[in-house]
């Protein structure tokens, strides 16, 4: 049976027939995504009727959507949890998610549930700093980060004013980062979700600190295809 996988924060879907991806696309409008595509929708990033969800709550839902998520303390948004979903799925697994995408949300689930979440703006103070530098920079960063999170400002403007690497500039954020962060992380074991320089950033500077740290690329259309068949071994489901 055909359906469609919907990421609509991330503005792509897959044809899909079961777990075979048979097309997809990419695009800002929600029809656009669809087209001629026939099929059963799961959708990450849909509000209902019912509105966005409060945590703690379910990271699958019991029907054919992931809603936004929100928190009241401190205030943030999850546009979905289908990465989560995607991890989890087939684990038994507590500890904390660290979903590195145009934010960083640092999730914490227990019993497959989000108990709480957090978010940074890392990857837009990332965002253009290209590929150089090496590890040792980027440590040296890494560490300044930790050490004075306070400073992150005035450091990334002598970083660029000296001609700093970019390694050393990603470094400082996330370990500014880190810092900020270090209430979720300490003591749990943590999965890093994500793609790219700064994904990688994260597990290493997560390992660095001694915290026990899966590094998995994106897990989105893992978590669409999860709740996909969860609905479909239950009655009436679509």
């Amino acid at each position: 049976m055909e359906w469609i996988a919907i990421d609509l924060p991330g503005g792509r879907s897959w044809r899909m027939s079961g777990l075979e991806v048979l097309d997809r696309r990419t695009g800002t409008e929600p029809a656009a995504l669809v087209g001629d595509w026939t099929g059963p929708q799961i959708i990450a990033g849909l509000v209902d009727d019912a509105g966005p969800r409060q945590t703690p709550c379910p990271v699958f839902p019991d029907q054919g959507l992931f809603p936004p998520i929100t928190q009241a303390q401190p205030h943030h948004i999850l546009p979905h949890a289908a990465a989560i979903a995607g991890y989890l799925h087939c684990r038994d697994w507590d500890g904390v998610i660290c979903h590195v995408t145009d934010r960083v949300y640092w999730v914490q689930v227990s019993a497959n549930e989000i108990i709480s979440f957090q978010a940074s703006v890392a990857p837009t103070l990332a965002a253009g700093l290209g590929g150089t530098g090496s590890e040792a920079d980027f440590d040296a960063g890494l560490d300044q980060g930790l050490d004075r999170p306070e400073w992150l400002l005035p450091r990334m403007a002598s970083a660029l004013d000296t001609g700093k690497p970019a390694a050393f500039l990603r470094g400082l954020i996330i370990g500014t980062d880190l810092k900020a962060a270090r209430p979720y992380w300490l003591g749990q074991q943590v999965a890093v979700i994500g793609e790219g320089d700064l994904a990688q950033g994260y597990a290493r500077g997560l390992a660095a600190q001694g915290c026990p740290v899966t590094a998995i690329p994106d897990t989105t259309l893992a978590g669409l295809c999860a709740l996909y068949y969860r609905l479909s071994e239950s009655k009436n489901a679509f």
